[in-house]
C-alpha cells in the first residue's frame, strides 16, 4: 500500500517569523514592565511576542516598537496546571476542571497549549494520565520551557510529546522562554512560516503546525514535496529523525539533507515521523510531526 503523509510544510510560501508565546511582566511577576520587555524583544531582533501574564490579558503597551507584532495573551494559571492562550481577548476563568478550561479556550478561539510538562521536582507539572485525558482541541505542549533551566524539573518534554502523538494524539510542539527575568530571555523560541506580518497570520501558521521550535538552531529551509522532506540548517550539524514512542532511526551529520521518507522508516509503520536538528552545546531545533498512514 503507498505511502500517504500528512506535513505541514508542504506547499510553503511567505516569511519566517521568530516570536516568544510566553513571557510575563510586572503586571504578573515579571520583572519588566510591558514596555521594557517588548523594547528588549525588539532589541533582540524578535518579530512577534505574546505577553501571557497569569490570568489576566496586559494590554499593548503604546510605546512598543513598531518593528515587533504583539499577539494578546495570557497564561491561564490557577488551580491546576498551566494552559497558554495566546491570541486571547480575555482572560478565560481558571476553572479547576481542566478540560472545561480547554474547551473555553476553543471557543474563544486563538491557540492552546499545555505548559512545561516536566516541571517541578516530580517532573510531572502535567501527570500524564492528565493530558492524555484532555480534549483534544489543544493545539500542543510546550516542548521546551526556558524557565525551567533554573527550577526543578526538565526544561524539555520531547518524551510526553513523543508518548501523546504515539497514542494517537495530534499536537505540535513550541519552545518558549516562559521570560520572569532577564535570565530566561532568548532560550527558546518558534519560527513560523507567515504570508504576511499580520497577526491572524502568525496564529494560523503556529495552529496549523507550519513552524518549529529552537533553542538555538536556525534552519534556511524546511519543505516536504511528495513523501519526500528537506531540511537544511544555518548552524545545525546532525540530523536525528525520530518516530513512535521516540525512537530515532538513524543519525546524520551534516548541514543538509534531503530524505525519501519511505525509504527512510524502511521495514517500519510508525504513525509519524520528525526530524530533531542540533547544533553545538544545546542549540537544537524540532520540526513538527508528519503523520504517516498507508492506503
Amino acid at each position: 500500500m503507498p505511502l500517504r503523509i500528512e506535513s505541514p510544510y508542504e506547499n510553503l510560501s511567505g516569511r519566517w517569523l521568530r516570536g516568544n508565546m510566553h513571557a510575563h511582566t510586572t503586571c504578573s511577576d515579571g520583572a519588566r514592565s510591558p514596555s521594557e520587555l517588548v523594547s528588549v524583544y525588539a532589541e533582540m531582533g524578535y518579530d512577534w511576542l505574546c505577553i501571557s501574564d497569569h490570568d489576566l490579558v496586559t494590554p499593548a503597551p503604546p510605546d512598543a516598537p513598531e518593528a515587533l507584532i504583539l499577539l494578546s495573551g495570557n497564561e491561564i494559571t490557577a488551580n491546576g496546571p498551566h494552559i497558554l492562550h495566546v491570541g486571547a481577548e480575555v482572560a478565560v476563568e481558571p476553572s479547576p476542571d481542566r478540560a472545561k478550561v480547554i474547551e473555553e479556550v476553543a471557543k474563544a478561539g486563538g491557540i492552546c497549549v499545555l505548559n512545561h510538562p516536566n516541571w517541578e521536582k516530580h517532573f510531572s507539572h502535567w501527570p500524564q494520565d492528565k493530558l492524555e485525558a484532555m480534549p483534544r482541541k489543544y493545539d500542543g505542549i510546550e516542548i521546551f520551557n526556558g524557565i525551567v533551566i533554573r527550577h526543578e524539573g526538565s526544561p524539555l518534554a520531547t518524551d510526553r510529546w513523543d508518548r501523546l502523538l504515539s497514542k494517537g494524539v495530534r499536537a505540535w510542539g513550541y519552545a518558549n522562554d516562559d521570560t520572569h527575568s532577564d535570565f530566561d530571555l532568548g532560550n527558546g523560541w518558534n519560527r513560523v512560516c507567515c504570508r504576511s506580518r499580520k497577526v491572524e497570520d502568525i496564529l494560523v501558521g503556529l495552529k496549523q503546525g507550519r513552524c518549529y521550535a529552537s533553542t538555538g538552531v536556525e534552519l534556511s529551509s524546511l519543505e516536504t514535496v511528495g513523501t519526500r522532506i528537506r531540511i537544511i540548517a544555518r548552524n545545525g550539524s546532525l540530523c536525528i529523525p525520530v518516530v513512535d514512542w521516540g525512537v530515532e532511526i538513524g543519525r546524520f551529520p551534516g548541514r543538509a539533507w534531503e530524505f525519501e521518507i519511505e525509504k527512510l522508516i524502511g521495514d517500519r509503520r510508525p504513525s509519524y515521523i520528525r526530524f530533531e536538528i542540533h547544533g553545538d552545546g544545546v542549540a537544537s531545533a524540532w520540526t513538527q510531526p508528519i503523520y504517516l498512514s498507508w492506503t
